[in-house]
């Protein structure tokens, strides 16, 4: 047996039903929402999250319906479908927010803060959606004067394709990644699934890291006689044990050390640190683990 999991690389053709059914049901109403919320939403700092908000939807709509129902196990794939998604779904965004530009009516507020009313036409939206060419002549426009401003001053020209080009970053890097680390899960190639994927309960936290993964790659038995449920996982620092079970009777595990610190503010937060990730481990370890 491997020491670690390897994906195979191989996908299912069927991924390429399921990419056109997000394509056609999903990404249109992310696209949607997400231009109602970036219009009606007049503060740059709370778009900002929701731009990562809507990344985040794009890959994971791909990541459990794409990846995982079209048994794509070639993470390189993974991440070409969620750019892929990234570019279809922040086309449909283009499309529906020129619209809005488009079918803009009163303005309410003052210069520093302030809406515009509007609502898209669907007939509009849907022709829109047919002519690219339309949808980028109409962004070069309003690149030109800018639809909203900071602090009084009207966004636009070089600063404005920043802020866009900032965007599209965020929501590509997103929505690739998330599906990039789905199609390295582990995936058994001889029952032609994925594996069982059982988080199980905070243990206390590892300090002697290489000695644990010595002791994994050895099969020891006594490995996990110091761990103990014994932690406060919303203040304590603790570790994360991922276990991926199959039929086959191959097992993998990945293990997280959680950091605990306080941040400004007095806040408690967590520093991730991944001590080892789809390490194999055979069904005697995993049923002692599983027992803890």
């Amino acid at each position: 047996m491997d020491k670690y999991y390897k994906p195979s690389g191989r996908f299912s053709l069927i991924f390429l039903f399921y990419f056109l059914l997000v394509s056609v049901i999903a990404f249109p109403i992310l696209g949607l929402i997400y231009a109602y919320f970036i219009w009606y939403i007049p503060f740059i700092y709370i778009n900002f999250f929701i731009t990562i908000g809507f990344g985040f939807l794009i890959g994971f709509f791909i990541s459990i319906i794409v990846i995982k129902k079209g048994k794509v196990r070639n993470p390189l794939l993974g991440f070409i479908i969620g750019l892929a998604g990234a570019f279809l779904a922040l086309y449909f965004h283009w499309a529906i927010w020129i619209d809005l530009v488009i079918n803009a009516g009163e303005s309410y507020g003052s210069n520093r803060i302030g809406i515009t009313v509007s609502n898209i036409q669907f007939l509009q939206v849907f022709s829109l959606i047919f002519r690219p060419d339309l949808v980028f002549e109409y962004i070069n426009q309003v690149n030109g004067y800018g639809t909203w401003g900071i602090r009084g001053a009207t966004v636009s020209g070089t600063f404005l394709w920043i802020i866009w080009a900032i965007e599209f970053i965020i929501v590509v890097a997103i929505s690739g990644f998330l599906p990039y680390l789905e199609a390295k899960k582990p995936f058994s190639e001889s029952n032609n699934s994925w594996y069982q994927e059982i988080i199980l309960p905070p243990f206390n936290y590892i300090e002697n890291q290489q000695q644990i993964i010595a002791d994994l790659l050895a099969g020891n038995r006594d490995i996990f006689d110091l761990l103990n449920e014994n932690v406060d996982s919303e203040k304590d620092s603790h570790s994360v044990f991922t276990l991926y079970r199959s039929k086959s009777g191959k097992n993998y595990l990945s293990i997280d050390n959680k950091t605990s610190k306080i941040d400004n503010k007095g806040n408690i937060k967590f520093d991730s640190n991944q001590i080892v990730e789809y390490i194999a481990v055979n069904s005697e370890l995993s049923k002692l683990l599983l027992d803890k």
